[in-house]
């Protein structure tokens, strides 16, 4: 089965970036500087105009799709513990992405004991209705005790991905956890007919991926293929901060064609 290559972006310039540099699938969030956070429905209308007017072809010459999977996440924060009313935004904002072209949509809810939120993530993936939804990173702020439990729930929620770093800071760092992540999702299979895609992130680039691929037998890989804009601006950005933590002084990143391209001559080749 030929490995998909999912890359993050959180602007127009780095979705034009992976989609011409070979990504099979986006995921749109704003801010990656703090996790990942729900986009604009005015970057998704962009972004889809694009892949309207520009027709990517595939290595037969054909038309390829490139499917656009939306972050649903109202703030920062590594709890992912929300209110009612932080979830009634963000089935607000689902809403909106649906209507204006959401292709998929990648959530994630725990409850304070770290188990995976049913009734939260129920509410995301009934909202969703017939789009298919990625659990995101969340899952790698549970217990490992409890990671059979969690991924049998998130794939009976109708979670087709699992998007992890092993319970690590990377996916390197995680590749064991990620294996056995891989072997429950194979067993969930074979019991209910479900199946649960394990994507590896956070790390990712063409010196690691091909390993970690190979180490974990997992058939999609996500990452960011970024590289530091030079600032326009730099004297003026790093005197006038935007907000207590001066983020804004940081360099910018942004997805590197060249990169993603090198990302996927090494999926190709396997």
């Amino acid at each position: 089965m030929p490995v998909l290559l999912e890359i993050c972006v959180d602007t127009f310039e780095s979705a034009v970036a992976a989609i011409q540099g070979g990504a099979d699938r986006i995921e749109l969030c704003s801010a990656l500087s703090e996790g990942g956070l729900t986009p604009t429905v005015g970057l998704v209308r962009q972004i889809k105009l694009y892949l309207s007017e520009c027709a990517t072809l595939d290595a037969k010459g054909t038309r390829k799709h490139v499917p656009v999977y939306c972050m649903i996440r109202c703030r920062r924060g590594s709890d992912f513990c929300y209110s009612e009313q932080e979830m009634n935004a963000m089935l607000w904002d689902l809403q909106a992405l649906k209507q204006n072209g959401a292709d998929g949509i990648v959530f994630g809810a725990l409850e304070p004991s770290g188990r995976v939120h049913r009734e939260h993530c129920e509410q995301i993936a009934n909202a969703a209705e017939k789009l298919p939804l990625t659990f995101h990173r969340a899952i790698d702020c549970t217990e490992e005790t409890q990671l059979e439990e969690n991924l049998k729930l998130v794939a009976q929620l109708g979670y087709t991905t699992v998007l992890t770093s092993g319970l690590n800071p990377t996916a390197e760092q995680g590749v064991e956890t990620i294996v056995r992540m891989k072997t429950i999702a194979t067993n969930i299979e074979e019991i209910t007919g479900t199946r649960l895609r394990v994507m590896p992130g956070s790390g990712i680039s063409s010196a690691n991926a091909l390993n970690i691929l190979q180490r974990t037998g997992c058939d999609a890989i996500h990452g960011s293929a970024s590289i530091i804009k030079p600032m326009e601006n730099e004297t003026g950005a790093t005197k006038l901060p935007m907000g207590a933590s001066n983020v804004d002084a940081s360099p910018l990143k942004v997805c590197s064609k060249a990169k993603v391209q090198e990302l996927r001559s090494l999926i190709d080749s396997i």
